[in-house]
């Protein structure tokens, strides 16, 4: 059992322009690229063809790195674009055998022709979730309406299309993720764990390392195609620290007669991820929705919006409760107000639903 604690330390001042504007380079690829895993590349021309079957395994890492990057504040964000550019901090294992294993960590931009006005938060996440998922089923490229049926539970559904607001989360949501650049020094964990045979290695990579493809058909649709480069770094840090990787079934998120509010994505997508952590590590079974307004930051939203929240989330539990990925669940209340659900589980592994759809 690994503890996990992050330290934030001053940083240093970089003389950026602030108030820089995205650029977004929509490339044409002619050069055959290297099949892997289900992908088929049907030609090589100017136009270029993929298929590919997207992953119902949701994949999410959760180590503490991975958390503190999406739930940065509005205060961590103004200090670091108007002072610094650059964000600074420590994290710090205490390994039952090793001690204590500092890694420094640098949060920056990766060039300058970018500016980034609200902090990373649970979208985001999720957008890199899915991306993290099709990665490791050997998918190297995706779409913006593959990303939204995975944060939907619409995996395999070809009729399944983002609204043009939630195309514009998506694609605002990856501009943010392959514009910031962790570098991650595994010095003392490689000398400790002998990691990379206890050779000094440092990961720097964009959060989200890919480029677009311009003029592709993926599965006989013109549509833009992400193109994954490497590995996303969280999910390498992740791997490395005990394998502190999530699984469940994507299409447990495809909730019915529920429609898909950027609120209720987020909402379910981090009630899965915490109910999937609690089973984990037989945490006590128990989710306040103080803490879901918290993470997902609606804390300033109006009261019948919050009710709106608490209303979908008992939604979502009901379906869940249907599909036997929890047993049972009550809400509790403090004073008059709803103020927790609890629920039970099996022990069991969740059974893939296997519902009939296309390849898409």
């Amino acid at each position: 059992m690994i503890a996990t604690s992050i330290i934030f330390l001053p940083t240093t001042t970089l003389n950026l322009a602030t108030n820089l504007k995205i650029i977004i380079n929509l490339k044409r690829t002619t050069t055959p690229l290297t099949p892997k895993g289900k992908l088929k590349m049907i030609s090589f021309d100017s136009h270029t063809n993929f298929q590919i079957f997207p992953s119902k395994l949701r994949i999410v890492t959760n180590d503490r790195l991975s958390k503190k990057i999406f739930e940065l504040t509005q205060d961590d964000l103004h200090d670091w674009i108007e002072n610094h550019k650059t964000m600074n901090f420590i994290e710090m294992f205490n390994h039952k055998k090793f001690g204590e294993i500092t890694s420094p960590i640098k949060l920056s931009v990766d060039g300058e022709n970018f500016s980034i006005s609200e902090p990373l938060d649970q979208f985001d996440g999720a957008v890199l979730s899915v991306c993290n998922s099709e990665w490791i089923a050997k998918n190297p490229v995706t779409t913006p309406s593959i990303i939204y049926r995975g944060l939907t539970g619409k995996v395999g559904k070809s009729d399944a299309e983002p609204s043009k607001d939630q195309l514009t989360a998506i694609f605002n949501s990856i501009n943010k993720l392959m514009r910031l650049q962790l570098d991650y020094d595994l010095s003392d964990l490689c000398e400790k764990l002998k990691y990379n045979g206890g050779k000094p290695e440092r990961l720097i990579s964009t959060l989200l390392p890919c480029h677009y493809l311009k003029s592709s058909t993926i599965n006989g649709k013109d549509t833009t195609v992400i193109y994954f480069d490497r590995e996303p770094v969280l999910l390498t840090v992740a791997k490395i620290k005990n394998c502190q990787l999530l699984t469940y079934d994507a299409l447990l998120l495809d909730v019915p007669k529920q429609n898909n509010t950027p609120m209720n994505i987020v909402v379910k997508n981090y009630v899965m991820q915490r109910i999937q952590e609690i089973k984990l590590h037989n945490l006590t079974p128990i989710i306040t929705f103080d803490n879901i307004f918290q993470k997902c930051r609606l804390e300033n939203i109006s009261r019948d919006k919050k009710m709106d929240a608490r209303n979908n989330t008992v939604k979502f539990l009901e379906y869940l409760k249907s599909q036997s990925e929890i047993k049972n669940f009550e809400l509790t209340k403090r004073g008059n107000s709803f103020y927790s659900v609890k629920f039970s589980y099996s022990k069991k592994v969740t059974r893939l639903i296997q519902p009939k759809h296309d390849s898409e």
